[in-house]
């Protein structure tokens, strides 16, 4: 089973983000800024879903340290800014977003284009 890190401060975004991973087929740990997404077991995770806007540590830092401490890690970006400004990734969300959204993010993060989560 595939487990996805998401991490968004606003709660009902979290939660919608959640509900559409487990839907398809997904384990979910959920962190509420970028200082608790990293006191997770990053071994134990096979895809980060991060908000570019939160609180403290923002989430062009969390990626970065992502990248530093689990390399190879596919990060998809959920936010509502500009794309130009994201930073490099191997999908993304824009904000608002659609259960097929999540599902297709999730696929090209793992290089599943084509087949199930």
């Amino acid at each position: 089973m595939t487990r996805a890190l998401v991490v968004d401060d606003e709660p009902d975004e979290r939660a919608l983000l959640a509900t559409h991973l487990r839907r398809a087929g997904c384990e979910v740990v959920e962190a509420v800024d970028a200082e608790r997404a990293l006191e997770t077991d990053l071994s134990t995770v096979d895809v980060a879903f991060v908000d570019l806007r939160l609180p403290g540590i923002d989430g062009w830092e969390l990626i970065e340290v992502l990248r530093e401490r689990r390399p190879g890690l596919p990060v998809v970006v959920t936010s509502v800014l500009d794309a130009v400004d994201y930073p490099r990734a191997e999908a993304v969300v824009t904000k608002p977003f659609s259960r097929v959204d999540v599902e297709a993010a999730l696929r090209t993060a793992l290089g599943d284009e084509g087949g199930e989560p």
